[in-house]
């Protein structure tokens, strides 16, 4: 017993535990780490995207559906343009990394868009925001 530990080289032991268990340890703790930063960088872009969307549709009710509901023109085509509208103000708004990073993680994101441009406008006609 007594040569067997005298035969153990304590760099090879420690260089097999590093390899073979604090390595792989360490990885999934930084993968760990880094999904939980990208999901709050995700909801953090996610809530600036809904002032956005809130600013663009309050600034499209004021300044366009107004009037346009003045003229009785108010169509279902006119709706869309609007809608259209809104949504292009919000783009407009976002920075570049934002808007990719959340069209990344979001492969129906004109879908997701459209349905945060239907709910801030249903919250400012009910005086929600």
């Amino acid at each position: 017993m007594n040569e067997v530990l005298q035969n153990i080289n304590i760099t090879e032991v420690l260089s097999t535990i590093w390899t073979l268990v604090l390595v792989p340890i360490l990885g999934y703790a930084w993968k760990q780490t880094y999904a939980w930063l990208e999901t709050k960088k995700l909801d953090k872009y996610a809530s600036i995207l809904y002032e956005e969307v809130v600013k663009s549709v309050k600034s499209v009710y004021e300044v366009e559906v107004k009037d346009i509901k003045k003229t009785g023109d108010w169509t279902p085509e006119k709706q869309n343009e609007v809608k259209e509208l809104a949504k292009t103000k919000v783009c407009q708004a976002l920075s570049t990394s934002i808007y990719r990073c959340l069209k990344l993680a979001n492969s129906d994101f004109e879908e997701y868009l459209d349905s945060l441009v239907g709910t801030a406008l249903f919250d400012i006609k009910n005086k929600a925001l």
